[in-house]
Formats: C-alpha cells, sequence, structure tokens
C-alpha cells in the first residue's frame, strides 16, 4: 500500500515536472514551429511563383511569336503591294507610250508622208553617195594620170642623155638584145623607142658642112653625137 502511493506519487511529480519542462520549453518549441512554418510557406510560394513565372514567359513566347509572325505578314504585304504598284505602273507607263505613239502617228504626224520623206530623202543620199564615189574615182584617176605624166617627164629628162644606150646598125643596144623573147617596156612602150622618142623631140638638129663628107649633128645641149650616115634607127 505504501509502495503504490509513493509510486503514484512519483507519477504525479513525473508528469508536473514533464507539464513545467513543457511550458519553459513551450517559447522554443513555438520558434521552431514558427521557423518550419515559414519554409514552409516559403516553398509554397516559391513553387507558385515559379509556376507562374513559367506560365508566363510561356504567354510571353507566344504572343511575340504571334506578333512576329503578323510582323512578317504585313512585311510581305507591304513588299507584295509595292512589288505590283511598280509593275502596275511601268505598264501604265507602257500604255501611255503606245497611246501617245498612236496619237501623234494618227493627228500629229502623217505615218505614210513619213515614210515618203524618208525613202526620198534615202535616195538623195545614194544619188549623193554616187556621186561622191564618181568624184573619188575621177579624182584618183587624175591624180593617175598626174602621176604618171610626171614619171614620164622624169622619164623623158633622163633619157634625153641615155641616147647612146640605144642601138646601131653594127651593134644592139642594152634595152634590145637579140637573145630576148621580150624587149624591156616602160609606159606600155618599149625602152628603146622611148629613149629614140626622148633624143628625136629634144634635141635640134643641125646640119653643118664641114670639109670632107662627114657632117655632124650639134643638140641644143652642146654635145656631139654621129655623123648622119650613122644616125639612129
Amino acid at each position: 500500500m505504501f509502495n503504490k502511493k509513493k509510486l503514484l506519487q512519483n507519477i504525479i511529480e513525473h508528469y508536473y515536472e514533464q507539464v513545467q519542462q513543457m511550458e519553459s520549453n513551450n517559447e522554443i518549441d513555438n520558434k521552431q514551429a514558427t521557423k518550419i512554418q515559414s519554409y514552409y510557406r516559403m516553398y509554397v510560394l516559391h513553387k507558385s511563383y515559379k509556376k507562374n513565372q513559367n506560365a508566363t514567359i510561356t504567354i510571353q513566347k507566344y504572343c511575340r511569336a504571334y506578333l512576329a509572325r503578323q510582323l512578317v505578314k504585313q512585311k510581305l504585304s507591304e513588299s507584295r503591294n509595292r512589288r505590283n504598284i511598280i509593275y502596275l505602273f511601268h505598264q501604265a507607263q507602257t500604255i501611255q507610250r503606245y497611246f501617245r505613239g498612236y496619237i501623234y502617228r494618227k493627228y500629229v504626224h502623217d505615218f505614210y508622208l513619213r515614210k515618203k520623206q524618208l525613202e526620198l530623202m534615202n535616195i538623195k543620199n545614194q544619188n549623193f553617195l554616187q556621186e561622191l564615189r564618181s568624184k573619188a574615182e575621177q579624182e584618183k584617176e587624175e591624180e593617175k594620170i598626174r602621176h604618171e605624166q610626171a614619171a614620164k617627164q622624169e622619164f623623158m629628162k633622163l633619157a634625153i642623155n641615155l641616147h647612146h644606150l640605144t642601138s646601131t646598125k653594127s651593134q644592139p643596144g642594152i634595152y634590145k638584145p637579140p637573145f630576148a623573147k621580150e624587149n624591156p617596156k616602160a609606159f606600155d612602150i618599149e625602152v628603146e623607142t622611148q629613149l629614140k622618142i626622148a633624143f628625136q623631140t629634144n634635141v635640134q638638129w643641125k646640119t653643118q658642112k664641114r670639109s670632107g663628107s662627114a657632117q655632124r649633128a650639134v643638140t641644143s645641149q652642146g654635145f656631139r653625137i654621129r655623123p648622119q650616115s650613122q644616125k639612129l634607127k
């Protein structure tokens, strides 16, 4: 009986001690509980914030993509409209050009009259060109004749003093070799004949009676030639 009372008393004392200890630790427990609650609430709020942030980013992404597509469509539409305007402007200019040409040809300038004038002008140009060509050919021919005459005069001047190269009765000249198939020519005439013509046309013959039967002819240049009995052919 004594033991039971003592045990009961001990239990009650232990209980009060525990209650007293619990009351003394109540402030610490409250702090710990508050900290746990704060961490849990922070976790819940952070999770909700992250979820909202991801949702916001996704919404922004789709919105920006939509706006970008709309902007691209607008740019393409503007570019297409600009090309269409340029094309239509060019077509309008072409139509205007043809229409103005038609009006000018029909009411301002007579096409057939202009064509006839051009044909007449072409004929005049052809005639003028023909005259120019004929005149140029004539001048060329005259120049050729002048050069030929100058060459002939130069040849005759040189041939005056070359009479000693012509042939005689006993000796053929260097321009008339006996075995040649064709004699050399100058201006389509044999050189031998040219020398004789030059000598005969440029030398004045004077007959003088001298002692004996020899008669000599003196040229205007003052040189002497063979007697008349040995006169050139």
